[in-house]
């Protein structure tokens, strides 16, 4: 049987590590018709992949690529060089065997990328449905010629329209691959309940990667594999790593409601909730199936801003979905990007005034400083139009976007000013607590039995230490 080696090359473990869904899913993919392992970068060394390429002796290998950087201005920290080095080059080494490449991070610059990384072949979008029959073509000496690939010598590459496709996706089994531990300790369990997006916003990535319109998974495919993890670790948290995760908002509600009809005693989170569908009927339902806390990102409270964006709600909507998570008490973390085009000191301080007026004091706002400008956005769009970068500037290099008329230095001014009056507010490049922080924090809830979300115990006991 051949033999696929897929490795998770996401080497990033702060603030918390991000079980690889992505690659996890991929190996579900192949596991009916090729032996497949996994190896965690993440939790493991150069000498660890060394020793499982020797002992395994794979015929392919895949690398999964999550992110390109770290998309944090100030602080920015490039992951192309480490896989590359770390990874790449330790796989060249020690076996002659292709090197495929994919994942989202891949997807966003695909051709620079592959160069970059100097690997065979990449995949475009989703690699689950496309990775078995490259394999098959490659082992069989078939011409690569195939939707959504790419290679050295290829310059050209057909992209299949995703967006009338039905999504079936393998429950992704994450445990079954890698060690889970070290996630279980301080991260969770991601599932994906959909994917593509019908949003405009003028700077993000994921529709061109996942598609224009939604592609639903099943709602009891996606409750079963809820089910299922929980037997086989049952103390686990979930969290639902869409990009909106209430957006269709009935997708969202049937999944809260198979959740509490199947009586499951889960614990829920979840990143991505736009504002712009928040109900009442919604919170209360997530907080009856099991959520502990959200992530909430309008990306700004600028009337003007959110205009700008293009986001799909109003400032009125927005203050609307505030009232909704302060009424019936949901844990949240809410996310602003500041410096987009048309921001103004104006606009940055209408922004402060939502955070004071309307987000409880007892939860966490993070505040991202300039936008990464990613190619085949409208954002990028701008930037090069504006002067902010050039067309021939390397779009794998980390690119961020202030508006020229604000400029880096006067945002960083503001911000700092800003984010020092209020205690709940955390720019993005000092979202790690110290150690010392986090002691404290581990020792209340130990001492108090607290069940509440971290960043709130965060706050309660960094508020404490500065009386």
């Amino acid at each position: 049987m051949i033999k696929v080696l897929l490795v998770n090359s996401n080497l990033e473990v702060f603030p918390y590590p991000v079980a690889p869904l992505g690659i996890s899913l991929v190996a579900s993919s192949l596991k009916e018709k090729f032996d497949v392992k996994v190896f965690d970068a993440a939790f493991k060394t150069s000498d660890d992949l060394v020793a499982l390429l020797q002992e395994y002796n794979p015929d392919f290998v895949g690398v999964g690529l999550r992110n390109i950087d770290n998309v944090t201005m100030r602080s920015c920290k490039w992951y192309l060089e480490d896989v590359k080095n770390r990874i790449i080059e330790t796989i060249r080494k020690t076996t002659k065997v292709p090197i495929i490449v994919g994942g989202s991070g891949f997807s966003i610059a695909p051709k620079p990328v592959l160069n970059y990384l100097q690997a065979d072949y990449g995949v475009i979008g989703e690699a689950e449905n496309i990775l078995p029959g490259l394999i098959h073509n490659l082992n069989e000496g078939i011409p690569v010629n195939m939707p959504n690939v790419i290679s050295k010598e290829q310059n050209n590459v057909i992209i299949a329209d995703r967006d009338n496709e039905s999504l079936n996706l393998p429950k992704a089994n994450i445990d079954l691959f890698i060690d889970i531990e070290p996630y279980k300790k301080r991260g969770s369990y991601p599932l994906q309940t959909k994917r593509g997006c019908t949003h405009k916003c003028i700077y993000c990535s994921y529709p061109n990667i996942e598609g224009k319109t939604y592609r639903l998974r099943p709602v009891s495919d996606i409750v079963d594999e809820i089910q299922e993890v929980q037997r086989r670790i049952p103390d686990i948290t979930f969290e639902f790593v869409d990009s909106t995760f209430n957006s269709p908002l009935k997708h969202a509600i049937d999944i809260c409601k198979e959740i509490i009809h199947r009586d499951l005693k889960v614990g829920l989170r979840t990143m991505g909730v736009n504002p712009g569908e928040v109900t009442d009927e919604l919170i209360l339902l997530m907080k009856k199936a099991g959520f502990t806390q959200i992530d909430c990102t309008p990306d700004s409270a600028s009337k003007q801003m959110i205009k700008n964006y293009r986001k799909n709600f109003s400032k009125n909507r927005l203050i609307n979905c505030a009232q909704i998570i302060r009424i019936h008490d949901m844990p949240t973390m809410w996310f602003f990007m500041l410096g987009g085009p048309g921001e103004t000191e104006e606009t940055i301080l209408e922004t402060f005034e939502f955070i004071d007026e309307h987000i409880f004091e007892e939860d966490m706002v993070h505040i991202t400083e300039g936008i990464r400008i990613i190619p085949n956005t409208e954002l990028y769009d701008i930037a090069v139009r504006e002067g902010v970068i050039s067309k021939n500037d390397r779009v794998i290099d980390p690119m961020f976007y202030v508006n020229p008329k604000l400029g880096k230095e006067r945002l960083t001014g503001i911000l700092e000013r800003e984010i020092s009056k209020r205690n709940n507010v955390l720019n993005s490049i000092d979202t790690t607590p110290t150690p010392e922080l986090m002691q404290a924090a581990i020792q209340y809830r130990m001492k108090n039995k607290v069940q509440e979300p971290m960043f709130r115990t965060l706050l309660r006991v960094q508020n404490s230490l500065k009386i």
